[in-house]
């Protein structure tokens, strides 16, 4: 006695044995991807955390203090006319005392010239605090990036493997031809 089944599950008499590797290779494919989804969000909010951590560091150990040019920077250069350059600068330490280095300003800033830096504890320059926004959009991108990556990675890996069996259909193909072509001809 037969058992009913839905006809997608019924097996085809025309079905290849490459075909059901071919699907269950496009299964495994879409189920990694699915199942990557959750460690990609989760990858996405580890860095998310790691992030607003460092932004409250950040800004709990950097200032931000306005520097005045000791020096003339170099003119604008290419066109449009623009770009930075390292000049030397002074500026106010927490403290009360004051500090001179080289800062990043725009080509053609002249001397006496005041510009935004942010110093660390020790009162050199360093890089603006991380901001939350900035956090937030880092963790996103983390997570978006890792699991295309992971996409991709199973498109690419099933495209292969779709090409190798094309391969082995087509010579499958060729062979079965050449057995049914019994007729022989000197040309």
């Amino acid at each position: 006695m037969k058992t009913w089944r839905p006809p997608h599950l019924r097996g085809n008499p025309l079905t290849r044995e490459s075909d059901r590797r071919e699907r269950l290779a496009l299964l495994v494919a879409v189920t990694v991807v699915v199942l990557a989804a959750p460690f990609a969000a989760l990858l996405g909010d580890r860095v998310h955390q790691w992030q607003e951590r460092l932004a409250v560091s950040q800004q709990d150990t950097r200032t931000a203090v306005t520097a005045t040019l000791l020096a003339d920077a170099p003119p604008p250069a290419g066109y449009p006319p623009g770009g930075t350059a390292r000049v030397e600068a002074e500026w106010p330490l927490p403290g009360g005392s004051t500090a001179t280095g080289g800062v990043t300003v725009r080509r053609g800033a002249e001397a006496g010239d005041t510009v935004d830096i942010w110093i660390d504890e020790n009162g050199e320059p360093a890089a603006a605090p991380v901001t939350a926004e900035t956090a937030i959009v880092n963790g996103v991108t983390v997570g978006a990036l890792s699991w295309a990556a992971v996409m991709g990675l199973c498109g690419l890996g099933f495209w292969l493997y779709r090409r190798a069996l094309d391969r082995r259909r087509r010579d499958e193909w060729a062979d079965s031809w050449d057995r049914f072509d019994t007729r022989r001809t000197p040309f």
